[in-house]
């Protein structure tokens, strides 16, 4: 991970009052990976489970850094500025530069969907105003302190995405970030190896919320059972297309236009999941001011992410891409937007294991394999050891359904099984490399 420092003045200001005494005239970027270290940047000795950022201190002083911040004693002709804990120094080094922006935070975070609502909450604001956002996958208690140094002060607003993987982690980012606005976009049981139960999942997502001040603003999903029943101590705006609320959805009936309080808005990737994300962007876009008929025509033209449920179209098939990663919520709504499509062609969905699920991953698995067999889709192919259980949950379903121990057979067979007009699903968490899938149908 490595980031451009976009306010130098911010960050000199930071820098002493964290470290009074350094003296330090030039610094351009800040990282924690000496492979990344461009001249003139600081570079964080972190040390973690399998590695430790002080064996690298040559490396680092050979691509041009300009300072490090270490916890040893090390011999370098590197300048160096020794601290306690590295990570510690990097909170508050983050924390210290927070409080010079003035712009309104926005955070997100949520089991699904995080990412593509920051993505497209960037999309339509950006139409309207300087907007910030964090990069890629910088949402964790490392990424989101980095990410703040991305935002210069001038923008009119900046977006944090906040993920967690463990208790508490929540609560961890929004005392640094300290957000003005929070949008927590749904709680599903994920990352259970961990978390232990779908509970403490809400407990720690419910910080976001907890930690906005009283003249903050929290976006409620009201149709989400858990989110709805979240104290909030700022003002609240509700959204919801089962419910009376501030801004509300609908579908048109073929499934294929939201409208949004009486704006009908054409999705690029029509399916639930989209218009829950959409319908969340359009209450933040419109609470900050922007005009419902322009933040339409920004979600109209947004694209998805690789990975994230985008649709491609080659060799007279359609695929959709939702291989960035899965847990059984994700894979059933994936699923049902499938069945969902167009009446009279195959649907065939290839999964891969759903990772991180702990004492619950082969009940999730055999629940993915009982979904399947009830939507009907005509033929699963599955690939990873976990996806076992989901085959043998199937047994006796009419429609095709196979466990395959490497890829290259499952690629074999679903080449040979597809025919024009198909429409196939790729689903799987990110260590499963499902995206290979995609990219073998395309040779």
């Amino acid at each position: 991970m490595r980031v451009d420092i976009q306010n130098k003045t911010y960050f000199k200001k930071a820098l002493n009052t964290i470290l009074p005494n350094l003296k330090l005239s030039e610094f351009s970027g800040i990282t924690i990976d000496s492979r990344k270290v461009k001249p003139g940047d600081i570079f964080l000795a972190f040390k973690g489970e399998n590695t430790d950022g002080h064996k690298y201190i040559e490396h680092a002083e050979k691509a041009g850094a300009s300072l490090a911040i270490v916890e040893n004693n090390i011999e370098t002709t590197l300048p160096v500025a020794q601290v306690n804990s590295t990570r510690n120094f990097l909170n508050d080094l983050a924390a210290a530069y927070r409080k010079n922006i003035t712009c309104p935070l926005i955070g997100i975070t949520g089991t699904n969907g995080k990412t593509t609502t920051k993505d497209l909450l960037t999309h339509v604001l950006s139409a309207a105003m300087d907007t910030m956002s964090t990069r890629g996958n910088f949402n964790s208690t490392i990424g989101v302190p980095l990410s703040i140094f991305e935002c210069g002060g001038n923008e009119d607003t900046a977006i944090i995405e906040m993920g967690a993987s463990m208790p508490g982690e929540i609560e961890y980012i929004c005392n640094i970030v300290q957000p003005d606005m929070g949008i927590i976009t749904n709680i599903f049981e994920a990352h259970l190896e961990y978390f232990g139960d779908i509970n403490e999942i809400a407990k720690t997502k419910s910080a976001l919320f907890s930690s906005l001040r009283e003249n903050g603003t929290a976006f409620i999903n009201i149709d989400d059972p858990f989110i709805s029943k979240m104290p909030i101590a700022c003002k609240g705006v509700k959204y919801s297309f089962t419910r009376s609320a501030d801004y509300q959805g609908s579908w048109s009936s073929d499934g294929k236009i939201l409208t949004v309080n009486n704006i009908a808005i054409n999705l690029s990737s029509p399916s639930e999941t989209m218009g829950m994300n959409a319908l969340a962007v359009f209450s933040i876009a419109a609470h900050l001011g922007m005009d419902a008929h322009v933040i339409k025509t920004q979600i109209e033209s947004f694209q998805l992410p690789s990975g994230r449920g985008n649709i491609l179209q080659f060799q007279d098939i359609m695929v959709i891409n939702d291989s960035y990663n899965a847990n059984l919520e994700s894979a059933c709504t994936g699923i049902n937007n499938l069945t969902s499509l167009s009446e009279g062609k195959r649907k065939i969905a290839v999964i891969g294991d759903m990772l991180e699920l702990g004492e619950l991953e082969k009940d999730h698995h055999q629940t993915l394999g009982k979904y399947l067999s009830e939507k009907k889709v005509d033929a699963v192919f599955a690939f990873g050891e976990l996806t076992r259980h989901t085959i043998k949950a199937m047994n006796g379903a009419a429609m095709f359904h196979q466990y395959y121990a490497d890829k290259a057979s499952l690629l074999t067979d679903l080449k040979a099984f597809i025919s024009e007009g198909d429409i196939i699903y790729v689903k799987g968490s990110r260590g499963m490399k499902m995206e290979e899938i995609i990219t073998g149908l395309q040779d």
